[in-house]
């Protein structure tokens, strides 16, 4: 599952972690991101998945109605 024009950005160092969803042009617009706590509460919710950060990150956009259909 590949929405056009989109990539997942995440990074993960000690104690933080950030997951993103953003614009793969430019990098510069943010879809949705997730930083810190917010990353393992919506791994737990079932938002994210660590397996597919970027299939789950993009049915989460989609559901909120972030990006075109």
């Amino acid at each position: 599952m590949v929405e056009l024009g989109t990539r997942i950005m995440t990074w993960f160092e000690r104690d933080r972690a950030h997951v993103a969803l953003v614009d793969s042009l430019t990098e510069q617009i943010t879809i949705v991101e997730w930083w810190d706590d917010e990353v393992a509460e919506a791994v737990t919710d079932g938002y994210l998945d660590p397996k597919d950060w970027y299939g789950s990150a993009l049915e989460y956009a989609r559901g909120m109605g972030l990006l075109d259909s």
